[in-house]
């Protein structure tokens, strides 16, 4: 059993098997003192990178099965108001009239998985500060932001039991609706 058993797409479980077979052959490798620092602090981010991407692919499955949609507000025929009409604050600015209209987002990334989620109370507050966390971390793979957050074993795995903990309370999300 590999703990992803509440997955019904065989192709998704098995990428998350994969997934999770990789990552720890690269803790493994990592560990190996044999390496050099900088192996270990870009395999360490690897593997935050994969551990994140498969918790997200946990939520959003769960997110898809509830068959629950995430909205936000698109603003359609904006009008603008004669310059007569201004704000007390930005005097400078136009003033516009619009309809406001509920869409379902058409992408939904991490963070508004976990605004989903906290709002249904299917996480707890602290899972989802570490999910965020841990996602600022993975953040650090653009390579035009500063990697002011290292890597180290410790967030590596903190990470791990981070997933674990996931994978292990995930199923809770589908029985309440």
């Amino acid at each position: 059993m590999s703990g992803f058993e509440f997955i019904k797409s065989k192709e998704l479980r098995q990428t998350l098997e994969n997934s999770i077979e990789y990552i720890y052959t690269l803790y493994e490798r990592a560990k190996n003192g044999e390496e050099k620092q900088l192996y270990k602090e870009e395999t360490y981010r690897v593997i935050i990178l994969y551990v994140i991407s498969v918790i997200e692919a946990v939520l959003f499955y769960f997110y898809k099965e509830r068959g629950e949609k995430i909205e936000s507000f698109e603003y359609k025929y904006i009008n603008q108001l004669p310059q007569s009409y201004t704000h007390t604050l930005k005097k400078d600015m136009p003033i516009v009239v619009a309809v406001q209209e509920k869409i379902e987002k058409s992408q939904v990334g991490l963070y508004e998985l976990i605004k989903f989620f906290r709002g249904k109370k299917l996480i707890k507050e602290s899972t989802a500060s570490d999910i965020l966390e841990l996602n600022d971390i993975r953040n650090t793979f653009h390579l035009n932001k500063a990697r002011t957050k290292r890597c180290d074993i410790k967030q590596v795995e903190s990470a791990l039991k981070l997933l674990v903990h996931t994978i292990e309370n995930a199923p809770k999300a589908l029985k309440i609706n």
